[in-house]
C-alpha cells in the first residue's frame, strides 16, 4: 500500500513537472482529458496548480466550469453556483454551445443534488440537451440523456424516463460503448418496471447481463441486485444467484434483504431470519424499518417473545449508528446555508428528536406486530369459513344438477316408450323446476359471498374463469397463482385436499400446486405447457419437483 502511494506521488511530480511548459489553456484541456480518463487526483492536482494562476476571460470560464465538475465528481460539491453562473455567462456571450451544454449539466446536476428541486433541474436540463443536440460531443451527449432519464423517474414521468433511457441507448449503441450499453439497459429495464409492464422489465434486464463485466467495480454490487429484484416475483432461484454474486462484490442491507426474502419464500425461515439480522447491522443508507418488521414478525409468529424482546434490545443498542447517518446527513444539508458550530447545534437537537422517535417507533412497531399476527389470523378463520360455505354451496348445486338431470332423463325415458302417466310427468317436471329455481337461488348466494364477503376468492373465481376459457399465466404473478388455488380449494375441496397431503420431493409453492390442479382437471400436458407458458424441459423439471414419494413400508 505504501509503495502504491510513492508512485503515485511520483506521478502526479512528474505530471506537475510537464506542466510547467504548458499554457493555461493547454493545462485545462488536460485536466478536461484526466478527467475523461477516471484520473480524478491527476485532474484535482493540476488544477489546484491554477488557483493563483492570472487567466484570460476564455480560460476563466473553463477553469470555473472544470472547479464545478470536480467537486461533483469528488463528492464535495462548492457551497455556492456563483462560478458556474459566471462560466453561463461568458459562453453564452460568445456562443460555445459545448460548453455552455456542460455548463446548465452542472446547473441541473446541482438543483437535483442540493436543493432537491427536481423540476427545475429538469428545465436547466432540457436547456443542456437542446445545446448538445448542435455538438458532435456523444459523451456530452450520453450524460445529459441519461441525466434527464434519472430526473424524470424521480418526478413519476415513467413514459418520459423510458423515452430518454432509450436515447442515451441510442448514442451508446453509435459509438459501442459498452459501458453506456449496459447503464442503457439497466435504466430502460427500471423504466418498464415503473410502468408496471414487468415482461418488457425482465427483457431488457437480461440484455444488460452480457456487458456486466463493462460496468464500474463500485456499481456492480447494485446493479446485480437490481437484477435480482426483478426475477424475485418470477423465479426465486435465479432471484437468489444474483443476490448472491451481488454480495461478493460488497454487502448492503438491502441486497441481504431480499435474498433474505427469496429464503423465506423458499421455506428457509430460519436462514431468511438470520439475513435479516445481518442485514440490519451492516452499515449502508438504506431504510431499514422493513427489516425490523420482518425480524419482530419472524419472532411473533414463532411465539419466540424473549429473543423478540432481546432483538428489540439489540435494536436499541444499535440506534447510534442510525442515528449518526442522520445527523451526517442534516450536516451535509445545513452546512451550505449556517456556519459549522449551528449545524452541530441542529443537528443534535435532530439527534434527540430521533431518539426519542425511534423509540416511540419501536414500541409502536410491537403492537403493530402483534396487531397484524392477530388479525392476519381473524383474517384465515374467515377466508376458511367462506371457502367452507362456498364449498357447501357448490355440492348442493352439483347435487341439483344431478336431480334435474336424472328427472329430465326418466321424462324423455316415459315419453320414448309412449307412456301415458301424465301424474308422474308433471312430478317429474316439478322436480326438474324446482330444482332449477333452487341452483338459480344458490348462484345468487354465491355472487352475494364472492361480492360481499370473499373479495379474494371472487379474484380466484375470475382466474379460475380466465383459466377456463383459455387463458394462460405468462402475466400472473405468484400471489394471483395463491388466489386460484384457494378458490378452487372452495370449490373441489376433496381433490385439493388429497393433492395436499401427498407427501412429495419437494415442498408444495403457489406455481407447483397449480401445475398439480391443470393435472387434476385433466389438462394434458400440451395444455399445461401453453397455459403456463413452459418449455418441455422446464416441464419435465416440474414434473419431477412435484412427484410423489414412494410409500414408507
Amino acid at each position: 500500500m505504501k509503495k502504491k502511494r510513492i508512485i503515485h506521488l511520483l506521478a502526479i511530480s512528474l505530471l506537475l513537472t510537464a506542466c510547467d511548459g504548458m499554457r493555461v489553456s493547454e493545462k485545462l484541456d488536460q485536466i478536461d482529458s484526466l478527467i475523461a480518463k477516471k484520473n480524478i487526483d491527476s485532474a484535482s492536482v493540476v488544477l489546484n496548480s491554477l488557483a493563483e494562476v492570472s487567466m484570460v476571460p476564455e480560460d476563466q470560464a473553463h477553469y470555473r466550469l472544470l472547479a464545478t465538475q470536480l467537486a461533483f465528481i469528488t463528492n464535495n460539491p462548492l457551497p455556492s453556483d456563483s462560478l458556474l453562473d459566471l462560466a453561463i455567462l461568458y459562453y453564452n456571450k460568445v456562443d460555445n454551445c459545448q460548453k455552455l451544454a456542460d455548463a446548465y449539466y452542472y446547473k441541473s446536476l446541482r438543483e437535483e443534488k442540493i436543493n432537491n428541486n427536481y423540476p427545475q433541474a429538469i428545465l436547466y436540463g432540457k436547456e443542456a440537451e437542446l445545446l448538445a443536440m448542435n455538438t458532435e460531443d456523444p459523451r456530452l451527449q450520453y450524460k445529459i440523456t441519461e441525466s434527464l432519464a434519472y430526473l424524470n423517474g424521480l418526478c413519476d414521468n415513467e413514459i418520459l424516463q423510458l423515452q430518454y433511457a432509450r436515447k442515451a441507448l441510442d448514442i451508446a449503441q453509435k459509438i459501442h460503448n459498452s459501458n453506456w450499453i449496459a447503464y442503457s439497459f439497466n435504466n430502460i429495464s427500471y423504466a418498464f418496471r415503473y410502468l408496471g409492464q414487468y415482461d418488457s422489465a425482465c427483457y431488457y434486464i437480461e440484455k444488460s447481463i452480457p456487458y456486466l463485466d463493462n460496468v464500474f467495480e463500485t456499481d456492480k454490487a447494485q446493479f446485480l441486485t437490481n437484477i435480482g429484484q426483478l426475477y424475485k416475483d418470477k423465479d426465486n432461484k435465479k432471484a437468489g444467484d444474483y443476490f448472491k454474486k451481488a454480495l461478493t462484490y460488497g454487502e448492503h442491507p438491502g441486497t441481504l434483504e431480499h435474498l433474505a426474502d427469496v429464503y423465506y419464500a423458499e421455506g428457509k425461515k430460519e436462514e431468511a431470519y438470520n439475513l435479516w439480522k445481518k442485514a440490519l447491522y451492516v452499515d449502508g443508507r438504506y431504510d431499514k424499518w422493513n427489516i425490523i418488521y420482518s425480524i419482530l414478525s419472524y419472532d411473533l409468529e414463532r411465539g419466540n417473545l424473549d429473543e423478540a424482546s432481546n432483538n428489540i434490545d439489540r435494536i436499541i443498542t444499535i440506534k447510534d449508528s442510525i442515528i449518526n447517518v442522520l445527523r451526517n446527513d442534516t450536516i451535509k444539508d445545513l452546512q451550505l446555508r449556517f456556519d459549522h458550530e449551528v449545524a452541530m447545534h441542529e443537528a443534535d437537537k435532530k439527534l434527540i428528536n430521533t431518539q426519542r422517535l425511534l423509540m416511540g417507533a419501536a414500541i409502536v412497531l410491537i403492537l403493530m406486530a402483534f396487531y397484524i399476527f392477530t388479525r392476519r389470523k381473524k383474517e384465515e378463520a374467515k377466508q376458511k369459513e367462506h371457502q367452507m360455505q362456498l364449498f357447501a354451496y357448490t355440492t348442493e348445486i352439483n347435487q341439483l344438477k344431478a336431480n334435474k338431470d336424472n328427472a329430465l332423463a326418466q321424462i324423455k325415458d316415459l315419453e320414448s316408450r309412449n307412456d301415458k302417466d301424465c301424474l308422474r310427468i308433471r312430478e317429474l317436471e316439478e322436480d326438474a323446476n324446482n330444482a332449477e329455481i333452487a341452483i338459480e337461488k344458490l348462484n345468487k348466494d354465491i355472487k352475494h359471498l364472492l361480492d360481499d364477503c370473499a373479495p379474494k376468492l371472487k379474484q380466484g373465481r375470475m382466474l379460475y374463469d380466465h383459466i377456463i376459457e383459455g387463458g394462460t399465466i405468462k402475466l400472473w404473478s405468484s400471489k394471483e397463482e395463491d388466489l386460484f388455488n384457494r378458490y378452487y380449494a372452495a370449490t373441489h375441496y376433496q381433490s385439493y385436499n388429497r393433492l395436499r397431503k401427498v407427501k412429495r420431493a419437494t415442498k408444495l409453492s403457489a406455481h407447483n400446486l397449480f401445475y398439480l390442479i391443470l393435472k387434476e382437471m385433466d389438462k394434458s400436458d400440451e395444455e399445461v405447457r401453453r397455459i403456463m407458458g413452459l418449455s418441455a424441459e422446464g416441464l419435465r423439471s416440474l414434473r419431477n419437483r412435484t412427484k410423489p414419494l414412494p410409500l414408507e413400508e
